[in-house]
C-alpha cells in the first residue's frame, strides 16, 4: 500500500482523524479487504505497544497464541522498540504541523509494507524446521505389522516400545527380530532410522532409510519422505529440498502432496 495510506491508518487508529473521515474510512475498509487487514495487523501492534487487550482485534486463539510468543522473542522486542520510537516521532510531527519535507519521514520509510511484512512475515511465513518438522511427521503413518508369525511378535513389541518412548528396547527388539529373519519387512528400516535420528544420530538413520529405498518393497519411496524429515529435524534445509525434490518427481511417491506442500514453505 501506499504511504499516504498508512498516514489514514495511523490517524484512523489514534482517533486524530476527523469523524466525516472516520465515516468514509470505514466504508473503504467494507469494501477493501486489504484495507481491512491492514488495519487489524496494525492496530494488534498498537495494543501490544500499549500493553493493552486485543481480543476485540484478533479472535483467533491459536493466532494469539502465535503472536504472544513470536512478541517475547529478542528479536521480535527490538522491532517493537523501534515501531514505539516510530510512533513517538509520527505523533511528533502532527503535533509540529512541520512543512513537507523533500525527504521521506522514518515514519514512512518504517511503515511502509515491508516493515509489516516483516514483523508478520517472520511470524507466519517463518516456521522453525523443528515446528515443520512436528507439523509434517505424523505417528499415525508408522506401518503397522500385523501377521501372527513369531517373526512378526518381535516387530509388534519393538513397533509398541517405539511408540510409548521406549526407543533403546525397541531398538534392542528390532535388531534381533533382523539377526533371526532372513527375508526381513524393509518397514522396520522406517523405525531403526526414527530411532536412530531421535538418538541425533544422522548418518546412521539415514543408512537405515537407504535400506529402504533399496528393496524391493512397493513401500520404498517412504524412505525419501523420512530421509527429508530427518535432515530437517538436523536443520540440513538443503538436503531437505534435495530430497523433497526427488519425491516430487513421481505422482505416486510416498506423500507427494505433502512433500509440494513443505517445499513451498522451506
Amino acid at each position: 500500500m501506499e504511504e499516504h495510506v498508512y498516514k489514514k491508518i495511523e490517524a484512523y487508529i489514534s482517533g486524530t482523524m476527523s469523524a466525516e473521515d472516520a465515516q468514509q474510512f470505514d466504508l473503504q475498509m467494507e469494501i477493501q479487504p486489504e484495507l481491512r487487514e491492514e488495519v487489524a495487523l496494525y492496530t494488534s501492534i498498537n495494543h501490544h505497544l500499549s500493553e493493552t487487550e486485543y481480543d476485540d482485534v484478533i479472535s483467533d486463539s491459536d493466532y494469539k497464541k502465535q503472536l504472544d510468543t513470536y512478541l517475547k522473542d529478542e528479536e521480535a522486542v527490538a522491532i517493537k522498540k523501534k515501531l514505539s520510537l516510530v510512533k513517538e516521532e509520527y505523533m511528533a510531527t502532527l503535533q509540529e504541523e512541520k512543512p513537507k519535507s523533500k525527504i521521506r519521514p522514518l515514519y514512512y520509510i518504517l511503515s511502509s509494507a515491508a516493515v509489516i511484512a516483516l514483523v508478520f512475515g517472520l511470524l507466519f511465513t517463518g516456521n522453525s524446521n523443528e515446528d515443520l518438522y512436528a507439523n509434517y511427521y505424523q505417528s499415525s503413518d508408522l506401518p503397522s505389522f500385523t501377521s501372527r508369525s513369531d517373526q512378526t511378535s518381535l516387530l509388534s513389541k519393538a513397533s509398541i516400545d517405539f511408540k510409548e518412548g521406549d526407543l533403546d528396547t525397541s531398538l534392542t527388539t528390532f535388531q534381533e527380530y533382523i539377526t533371526k529373519t532372513e527375508d526381513v519387512d524393509p518397514l522396520v528400516y522406517v523405525y531403526t532410522g526414527l530411532i536412530y535420528s531421535e538418538n541425533q544420530e544422522l548418518q546412521k538413520a539415514i543408512a537405515q532409510f537407504d535400506l529402504l529405498e533399496q528393496s524391493k518393497s512397493l513401500d520404498r519411496s517412504r524412505a525419501l519422505w523420512y530421509k527429508a524429515l530427518t535432515y530437517l529435524k538436523f536443520e540440513d534445509v538443503s538436503k531437505t529440498k534435495e530430497m523433497l525434490i526427488v519425491i516430487l518427481e513421481n505422482r505416486s511417491n510416498y506423500k507427494y502432496q505433502e512433500a509440494k506442500e513443505l517445499l513451498d514453505k522451506l
